[in-house]
C-alpha cells in the first residue's frame, strides 16, 4: 500500500498502516510521522528558538486557550469569543466615569454606560448627593424659594424652621462706624435682632415745621368818642380750624414674598 501523506499531524490517518503493510514500508510511515510533528511545532525564527526542546508540562486547559490577537499579516483582529472589553480588563483600561456630549456648541458632561451618579458621589468621597448639598447650608443658613413644598428638609436633609415671617432681611453693618439700628445681635446665631414697623404715626417731632396763615377783622359798634387824642389799637387772637386724620401711614419698600428656612440642626 502507499504511504500517506501529511503535512501536519491532522492530516495523519490513526488507521495506518493497515496490518496487511509490508514491513518494508515501516521506515516511511515513521519519516511522515516525525515530518508532520516538526511541521506543526516548527518553532519560532531566533535561530536559538529550534521548536520543543524539552517535556511540555502544560494542562490541556492551557494547551487549548486561545490567543486573545490573530493576524492574517497585516491585520490584526480579536479572536472568536475574544471582546475589547476583556482586554482592557486584562490589561487594566478602565472607561472613564465621566465623558461629555456636544449639541449645538454646547459640551454637556455624561456619566458613562454603567455609572451612577451615587457611584461617582462616593468615589470623591461623598456619600451622597444630599449630604454634599447639605454641607452648603450649615447650621444656621438660610433657604428661600418660591415654592413651599420643596422642604430643604426633604432636599439637603437636616432640621429647617420657618424663619422672617413677615420681614425682610438686612445686612449686617460692620463697617468702622456702624450703624447700630443694624448691627448683628449675635455671631453665632443664638439670637437676631428685629426692627422696623409696617405702618408709622408721625408725631409732633416728626412733622416738617410749617405755619398757617389766617385773616382777623374786629368790628367795633356804638359811640367812639373819647376824650384825649393818640391811635386806637385793637388785637384778636384764635386758631385754625383742625385737618387731618392721624392715621398711621404705610411704612413698606417695594417688595417680593418667598419662603425662607432657617436650619437649626
Amino acid at each position: 500500500m502507499t504511504v500517506e501523506t501529511g503535512t501536519y499531524i491532522n492530516s495523519l490517518n490513526a488507521s495506518y498502516p493497515p496490518e496487511t503493510d509490508a514491513l518494508s514500508e515501516i521506515d516511511e510511515h515513521l519519516k511522515i510521522i516525525k515530518s508532520t510533528i516538526k511541521a506543526t511545532w516548527p518553532g519560532g525564527t531566533e535561530a536559538s528558538d529550534v521548536g520543543l526542546t524539552g517535556p511540555v508540562t502544560l494542562s490541556a486547559a492551557e494547551l487549548n486557550k486561545k490567543t486573545a490577537l490573530v493576524s492574517d499579516g497585516t491585520n490584526a483582529t480579536f479572536n472568536t469569543g475574544i471582546t475589547a472589553a476583556k482586554i482592557k480588563t486584562l490589561v487594566g483600561i478602565t472607561e472613564p466615569a465621566i465623558t461629555t456630549s456636544t449639541v449645538d456648541g454646547e459640551v454637556t458632561p455624561v456619566l458613562a454606560t454603567g455609572i451612577t451618579a451615587a457611584e461617582v458621589a462616593t468615589l470623591v468621597g461623598v456619600s451622597t448627593l444630599a449630604a454634599t448639598l447639605l454641607a452648603v447650608y450649615p447650621v444656621g443658613a438660610i433657604y428661600t424659594s418660591i415654592v413651599s413644598t420643596i422642604l430643604p428638609g426633604v432636599l439637603f436633609g437636616g432640621t429647617w424652621e420657618s424663619f422672617g415671617q413677615g420681614r425682610v432681611m438686612v445686612g449686617h453693618d460692620d463697617a468702622a462706624e456702624p450703624d447700630t439700628d443694624f448691627v448683628a445681635s449675635s455671631t453665632d446665631g443664638s439670637s437676631v435682632l428685629v426692627g422696623g414697623a409696617k405702618t408709622h404715626t408721625l408725631d409732633v417731632t416728626e412733622i416738617p415745621s410749617h405755619t398757617h396763615g389766617f385773616t382777623a377783622f374786629q368790628t367795633i359798634s356804638g359811640s367812639n368818642n373819647r376824650t384825649g387824642g393818640g391811635e386806637l389799637s385793637a388785637s384778636a387772637s384764635g386758631t385754625t380750624a383742625a385737618t387731618g386724620g392721624g392715621t398711621a401711614h404705610n411704612n413698606l419698600q417695594p417688595y417680593v414674598v418667598v419662603y425662607m428656612w432657617k436650619r437649626t440642626a
